[in-house]
């Protein structure tokens, strides 16, 4: 068994300005498209849910899957 060395695991440190906006500017591309992703993968479980060709359990099997079931239920439920 391989054993990490905690120093091992910082994050990288970029100095350089014109690199780290790039590396920022990437990353922002890709919450981007990642939102947009999320936006169409929701709609198109909301439009299965009302059509009836999904059943709620499915569409939280599809939560849990995506890592939304936690975020969702507690607003729905009214719980902090």
């Amino acid at each position: 068994m391989m054993h990490v060395n905690r120093d091992d695991l910082r994050p990288l440190i970029v100095t350089a300005p014109k690199i780290r906006k790039m590396l920022q500017l990437a990353g922002l591309r890709f919450m981007c498209s990642r939102a947009r992703w999320l936006d169409s993968e929701a709609t198109r479980i909301g439009i299965a849910l009302k059509a009836g060709t999904m059943t709620s359990d499915e569409v939280d099997a599809k939560l849990e899957k995506m890592g939304a079931l936690d975020l969702v239920y507690p607003e729905l439920m009214g719980a902090e």
